[in-house]
């Protein structure tokens, strides 16, 4: 009984490192297609229990958000999606939007701060 527990317990874990990793690839690839389209901010908000956020947002040089892509989620599952309401906005204008989630405006506020510090280099 306890042999087969444990390889449960091994494989379960196994599974999760290999959906971790294609997450990670995911993610990295998302970021280095979007580079190319202009400067990229990358907002997160992780949540020990909860769903947490990354809103990645590329501006062109005029500061407007030529696109942007949001994953949301608690597990391993989640991918990026294009995030419709953020494209073709400036980014003061994305400082004054009230977003529902919580999560996802302190995803966009850290993803302008990080945009603004490109700007400003």
């Amino acid at each position: 009984m306890w042999g087969t527990l444990i390889v449960i317990i091994i494989i379960a874990w196994l599974t999760q490192a290999f959906f971790t990793y294609l997450q990670i690839s995911n993610y990295r690839k998302r970021i280095k297609e979007l580079k190319q389209k202009g400067k990229i901010g990358i907002g997160k908000v992780s949540k020990k229990l909860g769903i947490g956020t990354i809103i990645f947002i590329v501006s062109n040089d005029c500061k407007t958000v030529v696109d942007a892509e949001k994953m949301s989620g608690i597990s391993v599952f989640a991918r990026f999606k294009k995030d419709e309401e953020l494209i073709g906005r400036s980014i003061e204008e994305l400082e004054e939007i009230d977003f529902k989630s919580k999560s996802k405006r302190e995803a966009v506020e850290k993803a302008l701060d990080n945009l603004k510090v490109q700007f400003d280099q």
